[in-house]
């Protein structure tokens, strides 16, 4: 492939690859940072489009950073842990503005930068596989295994079982195929593993992680560990979705409730509810809230944790929110946080025949985001859009908008 000399990278795109413009061409560098200079190679091209890899650093950016992780070239999950950390929020904050300007075309500022408190160790749960009994992560866009002892993302406690799983392995000559590990603030555990080896064995060795799963079957008398945001408390399962960064997830609904409370909401439909963690949090200040989720696990959860909270005037519906949505009328606040792929067309129109007093958008993709906002702004003012840190030393970014009926 063609090699191109002497190259000063201009910015990150948003997924955090280094940017060139040449010749008519935009070229995209895997693991460059602004004000980089360097040499690449060419390793794709369509058009007026390249992708490179750099075969030479001249000269290092002022924002460069020593990676702390010495898988994080090839496996991928820390895209921009290059970056020093206070350079992280400016390009995030740019991202979404630049999706702001780009796709709704409308004079909005993001009105809040919300930090991270931790840079690393702050992931809850790791998904690690298997090849040729080696134990890690998948390298970028393949299935091609990085044998890890640890990652810097996760909590502690994580790399601590993840290393003794590993030593179990190997004294033990077991087969692992894929591996879940769940810790929470609250310092209780989970393992949900798949391969063959002696069950009451693993669980002896592990008697002090709280849930272990077997192949899906659990094999200890605790089906759940349990984690506190703000001031309540949730249970967590197997396959339910629970946030992975506790220490940003409490700014973050503590910015969905400055947002809602005195404001006198009767009604509040949670769309996408998962195990109920929003509903139960802005019940405190709602007459009645429902809540919408599809996967089953976490309807059930979000029931227990009901009950754990003590709430009586919350109510969970199991299905899409595609076909329950219609339902509902005279709704005064409908919360969503829908997965990357944002609202489809069906609960659009919906929110738009409901149309409640207010519309509080929660978003862990920010190109849906601005498409889904620019399909109601016809019927919303986006009064602000908030940003959010939950994932430090990558290129994703959490975001909150803020709709409210136009008269």
């Amino acid at each position: 492939m063609d090699k191109i000399l002497n190259q000063k990278i201009e910015k990150l795109d948003h997924f955090g690859r280094g940017i060139i413009k040449k010749d008519n061409d935009i070229i995209f560098v895997e693991n460059a940072l602004p004000n980089d200079i360097v040499d690449i190679s060419i390793t794709k091209q369509k058009k007026n489009i390249k992708e490179a890899e750099v075969t030479k650093y001249i000269e290092r950016s002022n924002y460069y950073k020593d990676s702390i992780c010495p898988y994080s070239n090839v496996c991928g999950g820390c895209n921009i842990i290059n970056l020093i950390y206070n350079e992280q929020l400016p390009y995030k904050k740019t991202k979404v503005q630049e999706l702001i300007d780009k796709m709704l075309r409308m004079d909005i500022k993001i009105n809040e930068v919300i930090s991270s408190n931790q840079e690393y160790n702050y992931r809850n749960k790791i998904t690690i596989h298997s090849k040729d009994n080696q134990l890690g992560l998948y390298k970028k866009k393949s299935n091609d295994l990085v044998e890890i002892n640890e990652c810097k993302l996760v909590n502690e406690k994580i790399n601590e079982i993840l290393k003794r799983i590993k030593s179990y392995q190997e004294n033990n000559k077991c087969q692992i195929a894929d591996l879940i590990i769940k810790t929470t603030t609250l310092n209780e555990s989970m393992i949900s593993i798949y391969g063959s080896m002696d069950y009451e064995h693993f669980k002896k060795e592990f008697s002090d992680i709280k849930v272990i799963i077997i192949n899906n079957q659990i094999i200890t008398k605790d089906k759940y560990i349990k984690e506190k945001l703000l001031n309540k408390e949730f249970y967590i399962s197997n396959h339910s979705f629970f946030q992975v960064n506790m220490y940003t997830t409490n700014l973050l609904y503590e910015k969905v409730i400055d947002l809602i409370k005195n404001k006198n909401y009767k009604t509040c439909l949670d769309l996408y509810c998962g195990t109920g963690t929003i509903t139960i949090l802005v019940s405190d200040y709602i007459d009645k809230v429902y809540g919408i989720e599809v996967v089953e696990d976490a309807v059930n959860d979000a029931n227990k944790n009901k009950e754990l909270n003590n709430k009586n005037n919350i109510e969970f519906i199991l299905g899409k929110t595609e076909e329950h949505i219609h339902k509902f009328k005279d709704i005064d606040l409908i919360i969503v946080d829908p997965p990357r792929e944002g609202l489809d067309k069906i609960t659009k129109e919906n929110l738009k025949r409901i149309n409640p007093k207010t519309i509080i958008y929660v978003s862990c993709e920010p190109s849906t985001l601005m498409r889904d906002l620019n399909d109601l702004k016809d019927k919303y003012n986006i009064k602000e859009i908030s940003i959010c840190d939950m994932f430090p030393n990558t290129y994703h970014v959490e975001s909150i908008a803020l709709l409210t009926r136009k008269n």
